[in-house]
């Protein structure tokens, strides 16, 4: 968006050049130096951009399968046909090592302040922000990363070893948390505003790194022994039904706006946005939902506008018995999809949180679901990793499902939607609607009919998955890659073999400034650490 770009160079660039005295005199006034830069606007900022970045990011919306291309463009997308190349990757790298600079800032000044609750806070934010690097490039500067003129061309740490240096640092954020939290003199003074993630609420950020740290540890689950460490915190995250939700005072303007429902959605004048016209939902997630008898399918996608055959002869739906049906997704990856009137679309329910273009672009952001944490344990529970057995993974997992729903509630009972074929409000609260839709006679999504643990692991994971679906899709894809649920199919654009991408290649600007630590990465083979393989997989069907 253009505030984010704006103020990455403003406040991220700045912080790069204001070690050294070069041309002084010179300064660009517009330009705040580090020693002027309040922590406050760095954490501002920092914030704002995370929520911007991690809900606009197109190639892990891509990447996860909840998004496609639509009919209404021409051409192909690099995520879909697997041809990334490292220019691709730039922005993914360059914006997150840029908020670890400011990160350090904060916390620079925050201990020469003795500000415990800042420094707390900056160190959850770093962790999120590093562990991200490794998700999506594996091996990253860590150790030698963001640390100024000494060094310009750091080191590529394992990121086993990363992740290793990221736990100790999640506990050292915690400790930091818990000295605030202790400490009866401690004021929060501006943090409140500032905070757009917890308004202050330091309490809420301990459950947050919590959760954080349950995220570092049930993602190495596969390759090391971390249940005893699981354990130890299952219950200090955050509560099933409890949502970190962002909101720096968001209202109807251009740029001003609930970064998901106005790059995903609708202007300030209620125009629709140039990305909800250029891409749309999966075949994937609409069937998902639709299959299922999901309540929140009327939430998340909307349904299509004509019953018609696609004119352009792009989608054969009478000969897939879906001729009648008004939510249907698009085939991830397909080269021409049916034209945008054909298809369904991004739902406004999730964008908006309601049928309200007036509430919606106002509306909280979403950025870690207390639901999340209830499917992690629920695995966690489900491979023994924690005590409770079959009892305890089928419990968090529906309280899971249940919040997971609760979300939208407002959104599920609205009958305020226009459009033809919308599915039926829900005659009661989301609470009841999660416990129908968990009831019904459908073992792919009622616990007490699956009869393995495969069934129990796919349900978990793939719940998991349409929960974070416009919240957090690299989370949604780095789970995927690691449990291989949901099953997911080969783009039907893609130009090289019959697997899925697993990683991102290094950018273009490593391979300038940074030569001798570059990498030439295989984007099929190479695995994250944490993933265990990579099989061939089924192309996509598309519907002619």
């Amino acid at each position: 968006m253009k505030r984010k770009s704006l103020y990455t160079l403003i406040v991220s660039g700045l912080l790069f050049c204001s070690c050294t005295n070069w041309l002084d005199v010179n300064h660009n006034p517009n330009y705040a130096l580090e020693e002027t830069a309040t922590k406050d606007l760095l954490l501002s900022f920092v914030e704002n951009d995370m929520n911007a970045d991690r809900t606009t990011a197109h190639g892990l919306q891509n990447m996860c399968q909840h998004l496609t291309k639509s009919g209404t463009v021409s051409g192909t997308y690099p995520f879909l046909t697997g041809l990334l190349a490292p220019q691709n990757s730039d922005g993914y790298w360059s914006s997150r090592y840029a908020r670890i600079m400011n990160l350090k800032s904060i916390m620079k000044k925050a201990i020469n302040e003795s500000n415990a609750g800042y420094e707390g806070i900056a160190g959850v934010l770093t962790v999120i922000n590093f562990r991200e690097l490794v998700d999506i490039f594996g091996d990253v500067p860590y150790t030698e990363a963001a640390l100024g003129n000494d060094y310009l061309a750091p080191k590529y740490d394992k990121g086993e070893d990363v992740y290793a240096g990221l736990l100790k640092d999640i506990d050292t954020a915690i400790e930091k948390l818990d000295e605030a939290i202790n400490d009866a003199t401690y004021s929060l003074g501006t943090l409140r505003k500032a905070d757009i993630f917890c308004k202050g609420d330091l309490k809420q950020w301990r459950r947050y790194a919590y959760s954080v740290k349950l995220s570092l540890l049930m993602r190495i689950s596969e390759v090391q022994d971390v249940a005893a460490q699981v354990a130890a915190i299952a219950d200090k995250g955050l509560d099933i039904n409890e949502v970190i939700a962002g909101n720096p005072g968001y209202y109807k303007a251009d740029d001003k706006m609930n970064h998901v429902y106005e790059y995903w959605g609708w202007t300030y004048l209620d125009n629709e946005s140039t990305y909800h016209k250029q891409v749309v939902p999966t075949s994937q997630l609409v069937d998902e939902l639709r299959n299922n008898n999901d309540p929140r399918l009327r939430v998340y996608i909307d349904p299509r506008k004509s019953l018609a055959e696609d004119k352009n002869g792009y989608a054969d739906y009478k000969k897939h018995g879906l001729d009648k049906e008004y939510y249907i997704g698009v085939p991830y990856g397909q080269i021409f999809p049916a034209g945008g009137d054909y298809a369904s679309k991004i739902g406004l329910g999730i964008l908006a949180k309601s049928s309200s273009k007036v509430d919606g672009p106002q509306s909280d952001l979403y950025i870690m679901p207390g639901a999340l944490v209830g499917f992690y344990l629920s695995e966690a529970a489900l491979r023994g990793m924690i005590g409770g057995g079959d009892a305890k993974a089928k419990e968090y997992y529906e309280k899971a499902v249940t919040s997971a729903m609760k979300m939208y509630e407002r959104a599920l009972q609205d009958n305020g939607y226009t459009m033809a074929g919308v599915k039926d409000p829900i005659s009661g609260s989301a609470e009841e609607a999660a416990a129908e839709f968990l009831a019904q006679d459908n073992k792919t999504v009622n616990w007490d009919l699956m009869t393995t643990t495969e069934e129990k692991m796919c349900a978990i994971q793939t719940q998991k998955w349409i929960s974070l679906f416009m919240i957090d899709p690299l989370e949604a894809w780095s789970e995927q890659r690691r449990t291989d649920y949901p099953v997911l199919k080969v783009s039907h654009s893609q130009a090289k073999g019959q697997k899925l991408i697993i990683r991102f290649p290094y950018p273009n600007t490593e391979r300038n400034l940074n030569p001798n630590n570059f990498k030439e990465i295989d984007i099929y083979e190479s695995l994250i650490f944490w993933d265990k393989k990579n099989e061939p997989r089924e192309t996509v069907s598309d519907y002619l």
